[in-house]
């Protein structure tokens, strides 16, 4: 390839003493489109994607430029399935997937996968947009660059956490991917991550919030709010989404309104018409507990036409999806069939039976020594899981031995909380041990049988006690001390 690619470029300067300047420039000018698209997605205005990217690519094919192809194609993919063209996505996101470029860089393969993962998502295939979030993981931990890869992999654990809760229904799972993520966050630059940021400290909020523990998620809430409007970052819709569902779990409809028309008002001044429906929804909804049917009518009307558009696309995008995905199984079915032609040719040539014993050994070695290490893994995890069970169900029952067990599965945070706060009297170790396991206030009243406003009233206590301030989250504290 990179002699035809030569030859090509002499043909050019042979046939032109302006030549050799031709294809050079052609490509400065993709690569500075590209770089266009690419401030516009960070500023979230899919218009200003498509209209540098559509030309970026059209240059590209011109001079058979793969990184203009690849990059420029998977832009306008990224953008259309906010738009709510995910047929169009589709297609472009398997252009760029087919690229030279593509199949060398492992930042685009792992953007492309996330991508796809989220179109499969909304079009209802969970199993497929699982494995493509899976995949882009695998891809970006193999990114070289450190900032590149701490980039990329947050945003592996950003859509791994939403598909556990999502799709597999493991919301535990999904907690962990957000500390691993936000273990990561904390250590890069703040400028170039942000935008991650702010999407983690919006699930984080979401996490608190479907557990009722208000307080908590308005913290995380809040820090997300911030840093928005530090970096005036244009993209608010969907905080505002999930901010205005808490304001009606806490009983205040008019917080929940303003929240949710401030997040219309967005999604519309981006162009991003895949947020519209829910939120259409969310007023609808809002106005009709509130007995006001005209306007509760309007943006039901709004809802329903909305929708409309977006089922129809959703339609012809679900066909494509599963044509890929055919496409995909088929790719697989080929791969085996090669692999198991070679094993049968190798096996062929391979006539000499003292290779062949040797290779037996080897494989049957191996096997036990895997085992082996997979016994020893798993009688491990069944001990943690055993002691962590055990300790959650003396809690629960409000055991007096609880914690003394937690002591005892817990050493490093109790030995590091009393070196901290040595003053600490055996009822406040047993609160801040229930706080470590992530009990909610209601149910530490449930299990210690007082009141959920006593509850409040300890922690508050607590809070004093070991001098933390009201905006510092009182589980993240405790977590910090393990």
């Amino acid at each position: 390839m990179k002699l035809i690619f030569f030859a090509f470029v002499l043909l050019i300067i042979g046939s032109s003493i302006y030549g050799q300047d031709i294809v050079p420039e052609k490509v400065k000018k993709v690569d500075s489109l590209l770089t266009v698209a690419s401030a516009e997605v960070s500023n979230v205005n899919p218009i200003g994607v498509i209209e540098s990217a559509t030309k970026a690519l059209t240059l590209s094919r011109e001079i058979n430029y793969s990184r203009g192809k690849a990059m420029s194609s998977f832009y306008i993919g990224q953008v259309l399935i906010y738009m709510g063209d995910y047929e169009k996505s589709l297609e472009y996101l398997q252009l760029s997937q087919k690229e030279k470029y593509t199949s060398k860089n492992d930042i685009i393969k792992s953007e492309i996968c996330r991508i796809k993962g989220q179109v499969f998502f909304y079009l209802g295939l969970k199993e497929a947009s699982f494995r493509e979030f899976q995949k882009a993981y695998e891809y970006a931990i193999r990114i070289k660059e450190k900032k590149e890869r701490d980039r990329y992999v947050s945003l592996a654990y950003e859509n791994l956490g939403i598909a556990y809760t999502a799709v597999r229904n493991k919301p535990d799972s999904t907690f962990y991917f957000y500390r691993k993520n936000k273990e990561l966050l904390d250590k890069t630059d703040e400028n170039l991550t942000f935008r991650n940021k702010i999407n983690l400290y919006t699930l984080i909020g979401n996490y608190y919030r479907d557990k009722e523990v208000f307080d908590s998620a308005t913290v995380w809430y809040n820090q997300a709010n911030s840093l928005i409007t530090k970096y005036d970052y244009p993209y608010s819709s969907w905080l505002c989404a999930h901010w205005s569902d808490l304001h009606l779990m806490k009983g205040e409809p008019d917080a929940a309104l303003n929240c949710v028309k401030k997040g219309l008002e967005c999604a519309k001044r981006t162009n991003l018409r895949n947020e519209l429906p829910g939120l259409y929804q969310k007023i609808t909804t809002i106005y009709s507990k509130n007995g006001m049917e005209d306007s509760a009518r309007f943006y039901q009307n709004m809802y329903q036409e909305i929708s409309d558009e977006l089922s129809t696309s959703r339609e012809g995008a679900t066909e494509k999806a599963m044509q890929l995905l055919l496409e995909e199984e088929r790719k697989y079915a080929q791969m085996r069939f090669n692999k198991t032609l070679s094993i049968i040719v190798y096996s062929i040539i391979a006539t000499l039976l003292g290779i062949y014993l040797f290779w037996q050994q080897w494989r049957k070695r191996k096997k036990a020594i895997l085992e082996a290490t997979e016994r020893e893994v798993s009688v491990l995890q069944d001990k943690l899981n055993d002691a962590f069970d055990e300790v959650i169900e003396l809690a629960r029952e409000n055991d007096p031995s609880f914690l003394a067990r937690f002591r005892m599965i817990y050493p490093e945070f109790i030995n590091n909380l009393l070196k901290a706060h040595p003053q600490l009297i055996e009822s406040e170790l047993w609160l801040c041990a229930m706080v470590y396991l992530n009990f909610s206030s209601k149910e530490i009243a449930q299990y210690a049988f007082i009141t959920h406003r006593s509850v409040q009233t300890r922690k508050s206590r607590l809070r004093k006690k070991l001098g933390i301030p009201a905006d510092v989250d009182l589980y993240q504290y405790m977590i910090s001390l393990s």
